[in-house]
């Protein structure tokens, strides 16, 4: 799901930009409710991303003949069947505001889910057939992967604001609630491997409801590290381990799940706490920046400084490159590309 950095010991810093969905859709022209319901315009779409990308945008981001299957967020809640919503753009949402499991009793009701029949499996399955036939046989189209890490998931069955009160309350519930989410993850894992031919060897984790102050590091340490080092146990490697959020003060702790091959340091992260944290380990950092006050709202000199801020709290030998992700227009397209290529270019000066 990210390109594995390279960063030769004491060298430039790689840097990448990724524009959101909805920018995307507004500078190529097309309806996000076909993106997710047509193969050809989603197979269209990323194609001409890529195009558009290596035309216009002169980072580090590496093009190739391959492209994910993504069905925005909702793999993982509706195979555990949380309800879904849409916007008004036709992107589906998970409805946080309707969790299924009510009362302690309703977590009987979870069943493991079934890789061809259960959530919006049977339209992903059609949707990445459908694809596989539009695409030259030398072209990787990767499937979808269980990335919603097990915190984000019982979130969604169980309501925010009563699962972190069961996780003081009724620990014991929260355990079994997790273990039947790794249980169901491991068992969607091994169909989808029967299904691909190919046995899978790293697992992702993506977190972006663990963060502090959701989360304090006595929490994450009795209730989810464990459970990682279960999942980087059971596929072999960790390969990306993301959070949006702030984990500057649980960076010690996440360093400590084995063959973690890329940390996502996220804007409100610190870089000096995380490269600290994993100093002397295999693990890559990819660290981020805010994208609307540091890049597209941001003056020449804003965007040099907060680069500057940056590079000052990376060591020279740390593999780690730089990133900006979720850019959206403000408004004024051809203004908004016109900030990106600024971005870079002080960056192109400032990384090497």
């Amino acid at each position: 799901i990210r390109t594995f950095p390279n960063r030769r010991p004491e060298g430039k810093i790689p840097f990448v930009i990724e524009l959101g969905l909805d920018f995307w859709s507004q500078i190529l022209g097309f309806s996000l409710a076909d993106y997710y319901n047509d193969p050809l315009t989603y197979g269209t779409a990323n194609l001409e991303m890529k195009l558009f990308h290596a035309k216009h945008f002169e980072d580090d981001t590496y093009i190739d003949k391959n492209y994910r299957l993504l069905i925005a967020t909702t793999l993982e809640g509706r195979l555990m069947g949380v309800p879904i919503l849409y916007t008004k753009t036709g992107h589906p949402w998970l409805d946080y505001n309707n969790p299924p499991l009510k009362d302690y009793e309703d977590i009987d009701t979870l069943k493991v889910p079934d890789f061809y029949s259960s959530g919006e499996m049977p339209k992903i399955i059609a949707f990445y057939e459908n694809q596989k036939k539009l695409l030259d046989e030398d072209f990787l189209l990767k499937f979808p992967d269980w990335i919603m890490g097990p915190f984000v998931l019982a979130a969604l069955l169980r309501g925010f604001d009563k699962l972190l009160m069961d996780m003081v309350l009724e620990p014991e519930f929260v355990k079994g609630l997790f273990q039947k989410i790794i249980d169901s993850r491991k068992s969607w894992q091994r169909q989808l491997d029967q299904y691909l031919g190919i046995e899978r060897t790293c697992g992702l984790l993506g977190n972006d409801d663990v963060n502090c102050p959701t989360l304090s590091p006595a929490l994450y340490d009795e209730f989810l590290l464990p459970l990682e080092k279960e999942l980087s146990e059971y596929y072999g490697t960790i390969f990306y381990w993301h959070s949006c959020g702030n984990t500057t003060k649980l960076v010690s702790s996440i360093s400590e799940i084995p063959k973690l091959e890329l940390f996502h340091c996220g804007p409100w992260t610190g870089v000096a706490e995380a490269c600290n944290a994993f100093w002397g380990k295999a693990t890559a950092l990819e660290i981020m920046v805010e994208p609307v006050d540091k890049v597209m709202l941001a003056s020449r000199q804003k965007m040099e400084d907060s680069l500057y801020e940056i590079v000052d709290q990376i060591p020279g030998k740390t593999n780690c490159f730089v990133k900006v992700d979720s850019l959206e227009t403000q408004g004024d397209i051809e203004k908004d590309i016109n900030a990106i290529k600024t971005w870079i270019s002080i960056a192109r000066r400032v990384l090497g």
